[in-house]
């Protein structure tokens, strides 16, 4: 089943699949924070350089199931995350806040 998501969410999804880091990265606004497996991280590339890490440590897919519209411009969307990891497959929440057309904040949590 498709999930109808916000455009930058849809493409954020989709550079991840493709592994395309370049994409990955200008989905995010340049003072952009993500907050993943209690880190933060500040900043486009701060963000890339997570990004990067984590494709290169784990062979994994995430599927969005479901967006639920926030207040403001945030949606959450439940994601089933599959791979290489012990526990998989699960389903993470992640809550993305919108600035503009671009990500401006990203909080992954179970």
């Amino acid at each position: 089943m498709a999930v109808d998501l916000p455009d930058v969410i849809d493409k954020y999804f989709q550079a991840t699949a493709d592994g395309d880091m370049d994409a990955f990265g200008a989905c995010f606004a340049d003072t952009a924070s993500v907050a993943d497996e209690d880190r933060l991280y500040d900043g486009r590339a701060s963000i890339r350089s997570w990004g990067e890490r984590t494709a290169a440590a784990t062979s994994y897919t995430a599927e969005p199931l479901r967006v639920t519209p926030q207040a403001g411009d945030s949606y959450l969307v439940l994601t089933r995350v599959s791979g290489d990891f012990p526990g998989s497959p699960i389903e993470l929440r992640y809550r993305f806040t919108l600035r503009g057309d671009l990500i401006g904040a990203l909080d992954i949590r179970p």
